[in-house]
């Protein structure tokens, strides 16, 4: 299997471990490269200096040239050795933001994020993105590069999370801004699952799974769950949070951080037929898993945030239904909320399936006539069996829906 080109944020967060103008430049055209050619960025800069007060750039008419732009983004000769200039760092972020679609709050963050990594590599931004405690002349880029934890001031502290690591900034003992009151699931019930390995029911099992006897307490989707299985193509994922903060914040971005990506699980597939039914009275925002960097949209396929925030005052809840799809890939997944407090800067906080990775995967889709033929196992049931026949093993290789070729491998 290939490996995965890393991503931006994860070249960014091993700059910021590395600590060296080499990593954070690998890091700089990585979002670069995250769909803006040179030219594009060239295009793109121009439109943003011709047309506003740019910071380093006040008395240019254009931005700079493919050439310039690729002098201050190698990663090879002498240049690498130093950070480029600020400017256009500051520059490139939000050019990234305009060509994304991406709204004032989230360029804001952004290039904060950025400023983080610009420091601890040993450079100084702009006075408004410099750390608490960081004065001119205060040390030298080598004494900053050793400083732990990354060159900030004492009245923050720094940290990297877990998975897809994202910078949090909070003060000391202070409570995250956001409460996760409830994470659950909306119309699961008889959808379609697939186990990573081979699955053989018994017929005992099989008879307990038809009378909805999954155990005391346990629902049908819990089974499933609890038995490693995987809800394929789609789920809708329920996220209840609160504010807990003083001050009104606003949650300015939603990310889904993926990992362990790979083709579509073909273990033992369980056809049930259903739909995601019901009525929520809920936010819904919509998340491609085949998308390198999904990013939540809304019901006309617009990206939600780029226009848009989620406010909320002590107390007060909100319940975001995230509804993930999936064409091509098996993932895993947490969702990272960006939060925004008045006076503080902006908050990362991750939201996982109970300290594990959702997971989601693809149908593993067969040729015309035999859809099914890459599973190694596979039982009908729900909706999707003969009517009166409960849960039936099937032949992967030959079941196309028909009941006739129902046929026992």
């Amino acid at each position: 299997m290939a490996e995965e080109t890393p991503t931006w944020q994860e070249l960014l967060d091993a700059a910021a471990e590395e600590r060296t103008p080499t990593a954070f430049r690998a890091a700089l055209n990585g979002l670069r490269d995250d769909g803006i050619s040179y030219d594009r960025l060239v295009s793109i800069s121009n439109g943003i200096v011709g047309g506003e007060t740019v910071p380093g750039f006040e008395d240019m008419k254009s931005g700079p040239s493919k050439g310039t732009w690729l002098n201050a983004l190698t990663t090879k000769g002498h240049k690498a050795a130093r950070l480029p200039d600020w400017k256009y760092v500051e520059l490139l972020v939000v050019a990234y933001c305009k060509h994304h679609g991406l709204g004032e709050d989230m360029r804001e963050a952004l290039v904060t994020r950025w400023a983080v990594g610009y420091t601890v590599c040993g450079g100084r931004p702009r006075p408004q993105y410099r750390l608490s405690g960081e004065t001119p002349g205060a040390a030298t880029s080598a004494k900053r590069r050793g400083r732990v934890p990354y060159a900030v001031g004492a009245a923050f502290t720094v940290l990297l999370l877990g998975v897809g690591s994202a910078y949090v900034f909070r003060e000391p003992d202070q409570k995250p801004p956001l409460s996760v009151d409830d994470v659950s699931f909306l119309g699961l019930s008889n959808h379609d699952y697939v186990f990573p390995s081979v699955m053989k029911l018994s017929s005992s099992q099989v008879e307990k799974l038809e009378n909805g006897d999954y155990g005391q307490g346990v629902k049908f989707d819990d089974w499933f769950r609890r038995n490693a299985g995987v809800p394929v193509g789609f789920r809708i994922i329920l996220l209840t949070v609160s504010g807990q903060s003083d001050e009104q914040l606003r949650i300015t971005n939603i990310d889904l951080i993926k990992e362990k990506c790979a083709p579509p699980l073909t273990g033992t597939f369980f056809l049930n037929g259903g739909t995601n039914a019901g009525e929520s009275k809920v936010k819904f925002l919509f998340f491609d898993l085949d998308d390198r960097l999904p990013e939540p949209t809304d019901e006309d396929n617009e990206p939600y945030f780029a226009r848009k925030s989620i406010t909320l005052k002590k107390g007060e809840s909100e319940t975001v239904a995230a509804a993930v799809g999936a064409n091509d890939r098996s993932c895993g997944f947490t969702f990272r909320f960006t939060v925004v407090v008045p006076g503080r800067e902006p908050v990362k906080q991750e939201i996982s399936d109970d300290g594990k990775p959702f997971r989601l995967s693809a149908h593993a889709r067969g040729e015309e006539g035999r859809p099914y033929q890459r599973y190694r196992a596979m039982y009908v049931g729900g909706v999707a069996a003969p009517v009166g026949a409960g849960i039936v093993p099937a032949d992967p290789s030959t079941y196309n829906g028909d009941p006739q070729t129902l046929a026992v491998p």
